[in-house]
């Protein structure tokens, strides 16, 4: 049997790869004898979580500084060179995890594998997985720890998550024995939990590298995996002993000058070459014997030249020692004194300066600019038995407070510090509030961090369920999470890739509630309720799925005919245009026995398929960029019908960009609040005639000074008396905020 095993390999290439891919496979495979013997052949997958390009560099990165790393350490076997190669990587990254923001946007874990004769050896940090199949049957490297295992080393490798989430840390070994044969996978978590352990373990078995890995990357696709999806196949094959099959004879030449030195053929010319080489050889010697004697005679001669002894002085006064380090003290002072100015002069050269002429004319516009705003504000502050202009006349103190407001900006643009305008643009803010009915969220809190909760978390929707539980649907790692908002403990209550009853689930894609279920419909087009109670994920079987547009992103329930606990479902569908809905059945658990019907019987007047939001109560509603759309039972009303109101402060805040939408029940008043991500706001309207009632902007300064600048979903609680309370979705956490 030989010692020597040989590898092939299977991978994806580039243009099969979907455009935001950045998982990295890097192998080496040496071809000097010795290095094989010592080294072996290196095989590297990086599992990058996050769409930020930076991590991609620093993944490729760390896969060269390791590769260098372990190929020039001589100082320990495979495994241990493996391993301090790895922990050289992390430590690499940790120095950079605030500008690639590790563990909060995204994560770089690494899986290694050497080959070195019939030994393995596998070391990782974080998530992704290395598998070995050996007779059928498939082992993950290194094995998972154990539940009782008390190593404290290893209960920290088990909490990594990604290369740079702490300055140590210990990579997670393995090695053994490897035989011909072994098909060994380097793979993405994500891949795994998509794909499923049978189909990896059926493909790797059953297939060679590369068609195994083409074959899991199309069942990766068609399961609607996004995101990680590196895969790297090996396959171990035993290559012969070598032996000599041919021995060396020697060769007698047919000429027989073969061998001899070369002659001329002319008569003596060998012999007078010899003569001139002899003749330059001798002419260079005298050359250099000529030089060398004229050196000597000049250093003789030299040597009898008279000279005059120096005088060294006998002793050094003590006023001399003081003053020459009375010099030296003032030189050093100069030094440092110009090299001062040297810097100074060279920052301010390097600084924006304005021509002379240019800075007196700035300068005069922001005096006259400060002085127009300070005289407009007086005229506003003016009071009038007991009042002021806002109260007595608010149309036109809206018209000063805005012309103040731009005199404001002139001067900021002149070159006034900030600074030293905020105290007059916080009057300014202050009048304008009070005018065009702005309230400042001042009491908020956060109800769960869910970034610090949850690794690698994207939030996509958040909906409220009827006993006011929060369930948010993120396609990070293809997770629901259910959060209680009055203790904020949050649960995952389902996952993309697990088993439920013989079906796949697959990313989370829209979500909606009504009556006692939450409903979801994942990527791979299947839907799911979920029980408040139970909390565990149902077929839901709608008909009609595989047709829906993948651009479509609304979708809402409505109970159908209370108290029986079935519901409508209204989605919108940006491809056709049009808002389809699914009828119940008249049975509990809801069932839905056909297809979607579509819902409007007319065109409105603007496109269903450019909403942003969408909500139904009696009617369903579609909200556009600044004005919503009513459609009553399937028919459209006319934007001239019924449209929602402009802001009042249309002057100040001239551009709309409606985002969000929810209704509430105010006391006996039916109200609509909106998100404007234009001026980061929260509108109320008047559900009846759509019109303007009041409207909440974050405060302006302080840590919570940029809450409205994000949010990705808003929920807000009815109440029968008081203010009521929202709920918002942000990048990161969940903050219930009150509409004062």
């Amino acid at each position: 049997m030989s010692n020597r095993l040989a590898t092939r390999i299977g991978l994806l290439a580039g243009e099969e790869r979907p455009p935001g891919a950045l998982d990295l496979v890097r192998f080496r495979q040496p071809t000097v004898g010795a290095e094989v013997r010592t080294k072996g052949s290196l095989f590297l997958l990086a599992q990058v979580t996050g769409d930020d390009p930076a991590l991609g560099r620093a993944a490729a990165e760390a896969l060269e500084a390791i590769e260098r790393d372990y190929y020039y350490d001589l100082s320990a076997g495979a495994t241990g060179a493996i391993s301090k190669a790895l922990s050289g990587a992390n430590r690499l990254l940790y120095h950079q995890r605030s500008r690639l923001g590790l563990t909060r946007r995204g994560g770089v874990s690494i899986v290694a594998l050497v080959v070195r004769g019939r030994e393995g050896h596998v070391a990782k940090l974080g998530p992704a997985a290395a598998v070995i199949v050996r007779e059928e049957r498939m082992f993950e490297l290194p094995p998972p720890p154990s539940v009782e295992e008390e190593d404290p080393r290893v209960r920290e490798r088990r909490v990594a998550e990604s290369l740079g989430e702490a300055l140590e840390i210990q990579p997670y070994t393995w090695d053994g024995e490897l035989t011909a044969g072994d098909r060994v996978a380097l793979l993405s978590r994500n891949v795994a939990q998509l794909v499923g352990v049978e189909e990896i373990q059926r493909a790797l078995a059953s297939l060679r590298p590369a068609a195994a890995v083409e074959h899991l990357h199309q069942l990766f696709r068609i399961r609607g995996g996004v995101g990680s999806d590196g895969l790297l196949a090996i396959e171990l094959i035993e290559l012969a002993a070598t032996a000599a099959t041919h021995q060396l004879e020697p060769v007698h030449p047919h000429e027989e000058l073969a061998g001899l030195p070369d002659r001329s053929p002319v008569p003596l010319a060998d012999a007078i070459g010899r003569f001139l080489h002899a003749c330059g050889d001798a002419i260079d010697a005298g050359q250099r014997a000529a030089s060398r004697g004229l050196l000597v005679g000049v250093n003789m001669a030299l040597a009898f030249v008279p000279r005059r002894r120096a005088q060294y002085p006998t002793s050094i006064p003590r006023t001399a020692l003081r003053e020459e380090s009375r010099r030296r003290r003032r030189g050093l002072a100069g030094i440092g004194a110009v090299a001062a100015l040297l810097a100074i002069g060279a920052s301010v050269a390097s600084l924006p300066n304005a021509r002379p002429t240019e800075a007196i004319l700035r300068a005069s516009v922001a005096r006259a600019a400060i002085a127009e705003a300070l005289d407009l504000l007086s005229t506003v502050d003016e009071r009038v038995d007991g009042r002021d202009l806002i109260d007595r006349d608010p149309a036109r103190a809206a018209g000063l407070l805005t012309d103040s407001l731009a005199a404001v900006g002139r001067a900021a643009e002149a070159g006034v510090a900030a600074d030293s305008l905020d105290p007059m643009r916080s009057r300014i803010e202050h009048g304008l509030d009070s005018i065009f009915a702005v309230g400042r969220l001042n009491e908020s809190t956060t109800v769960a961090d869910l970034a610090a909760s949850f690794t690698g978390f994207d939030p996509i929707d958040m909906v409220t369920a009827t006993d006011g539980s929060l369930w948010v649907a993120e396609g990070g790692r293809g997770r629901v999470v259910r959060v209680d908002p009055a203790t904020g403990e949050a649960a995952v209550v389902y996952r993309a890739g697990q088993d439920l009853g013989g079906l796949t689930g697959g990313a989370p894609w829209m979500i909606a509630t009504a009556a006692t279920d939450v409903v979801l419909i994942d990527r791979a087009r299947q839907a799911w309720r979920f029980d408040l109670v139970e909390r565990v994920p149902h077929p839901l079987g709608l008909q009609g799925l595989s047709a829906i547009s993948p651009e479509s992103r609304l979708l809402t329930a409505l109970q159908h005919r209370p108290p029986l606990e079935i519901f409508n479902l209204y989605l919108v569908e940006s491809g056709s245009g049009d808002v389809v809905k699914w009828a119940p059945g008249d049975v509990i658990p809801v069932r839905y026995p056909g297809p979607p019907e579509p819902y409007l019987v007319e065109r409105p007047d603007l496109p269903a398929a450019t909403a942003r939001d969408i909500f139904v109560d009696a009617n369903l509603w579609l909200l556009h960029a600044h004005t919503v759309t009513r459609v009553n039972f399937g028919t459209p009303l006319s934007q001239e019908d019924y449209s929602l109101d402009a802001p009042p402060d249309g002057a100040v805040r001239p551009e709309l960009d409606y985002r969000l939408l929810d209704g509430a029940t105010i006391g006996d008043r039916e109200t609509f609040y909106v998100y404007d991500a234009a001026n980061a706001r929260i509108l109320a309207y008047q559900r009846a005639d759509g019109s303007f009632l009041r409207q909440w902007l974050a405060p302006r300064t302080g840590p919570q000074a940029g809450l409205l600048d994000d949010v990705l979903a808003l929920s807000v609680a009815s109440v029968a008396d008081g203010p009521p309370v929202a709920y918002l979705l942000t990048p990161t956490r969940i903050v219930r905020v009150v509409l004062e």
